[in-house]
């Protein structure tokens, strides 16, 4: 078992080294709850009328505070937290949480094409590199008719707009990931990319996401004097210190079913995920199956010879960060966990 996080790689150092860092913020807070129950809401009615399981995929879970709320809420439904940043998930795991590392960065999520059923991307996307590849991704893992729950500040919040006109930085954008230069505020959180309604309408919309609903939510730091006008200003969605989405991907004539892994023995070692995620997961390379190596406490893909870790029950699945398998190890794997053939098993292509 691997004892502390691996090195970030050489790629985007300094975004992982920001968020990696105990000094960045990483509490997603009651505010942030409040926000994603108030998206999610109406999906669970429905999904708990239909008698439905849902597949919840917390996407930049931060330390967890918000998703263990979804997770009581969603009690019955199966709530995954995902992030890129072990001390987030350490703290995200001590509530309880079922967390996987992972990134929306290529070659994407850990998992099998229209596997789930509702992301959340709560105060994430200002915060991407690539914001047309990682909407790709979540539209990949989306089912036909799945949800996309999506936050993230308004560059023309109202405040913002009387910022401009004085010459200042607006809130919510950042020159450095080293200092605050030029607008309010005291901490860097790393926002490399800001909305307006129209531009985040438009955004979703070329990904071939149908916008459901579209609301505004208050700054949670807002000045108290300020804060009666920041609750008004919520009415308007364009003029809102937030932007609250729900979209949905579209709907296809035929019903689009998860891939159906073969049924693989159980390994007689007890395995710190458990079956069902396991059956879930995939390589974020080739969106196969994965099997377990009880002997390294890893997640091993015989297809490409690749093994990830385990560290305290969450699994690691970066695809920078896999170790290659000799064909010693390999033969041993499958030796332990599968029937001859196991290289038959499907994968993405």
């Amino acid at each position: 078992m691997t004892d502390q996080c691996p090195p970030p790689p050489a790629s985007a150092p300094g975004l992982r080294e920001l968020y990696e860092d105990p000094a960045v913020p990483i509490a997603s807070g009651p505010e942030r709850a409040r926000r994603q129950l108030r998206l999610i809401e109406p999906t669970l009615d429905a999904a708990r009328a239909a008698d439905a399981c849902l597949r919840i995929l917390d996407i930049g879970c931060g330390d967890g505070a918000a998703t263990s709320v979804l997770a009581r809420r969603a009690r019955g439904h199966t709530v995954i937290g995902a992030d890129w940043s072990c001390q987030a998930l350490e703290r995200a795991r001590a509530h309880g949480l079922t967390v996987v590392r992972a990134g929306l960065d290529a070659p994407g999520l850990p998992f099998p094409d229209h596997s789930i059923d509702v992301a959340v991307l709560s105060e994430v996307i200002e915060h991407l590199v690539d914001t047309d590849a990682a909407l790709d991704e979540i539209v990949r893992v989306l089912r036909p008719g799945g949800s996309l729950l999506l936050s993230t500040p308004n560059l023309a919040a109202w405040f913002n707009r009387g910022l401009l006109l004085g010459g200042i930085q607006p809130v919510f954008t950042e020159v450095s990931l080293r200092g605050i230069y030029g607008r309010p505020g005291r901490e860097v959180v790393g926002h490399l990319r800001v909305f307006t309604r129209r531009a985040l309408v438009g955004l979703l919309r070329a990904h071939g996401l149908r916008i459901v609903a579209l609301r505004g939510a208050v700054y949670h730091d807002t000045p108290k004097p300020l804060r009666p006008l920041d609750r008004l200003f919520r009415h308007v969605p364009s003029l809102a210190a937030d932007l609250l989405v729900h979209a949905r991907t579209p709907l296809t004539p035929h019903d689009v079913t998860p891939p159906a892994w073969p049924t693989l023995p159980e390994t007689e070692d007890s395995m710190p995920v458990t079956k069902d995620l396991l059956g879930l997961l995939a390589c974020p390379v080739d969106k196969g199956p994965l099997l377990y190596d009880a002997e390294r406490d890893a997640l091993y893909n015989p297809r490409l010879r690749r093994r990830y870790p385990i560290v305290d029950g969450i699994p690691y699945l970066l695809a920078d960060q896999a170790e290659t398998v000799g064909s010693s190890d390999h033969l041993r794997i499958l030796a332990r966990t599968t029937p001859d053939g196991v290289n038959d098993v499907p994968a993405r292509h």
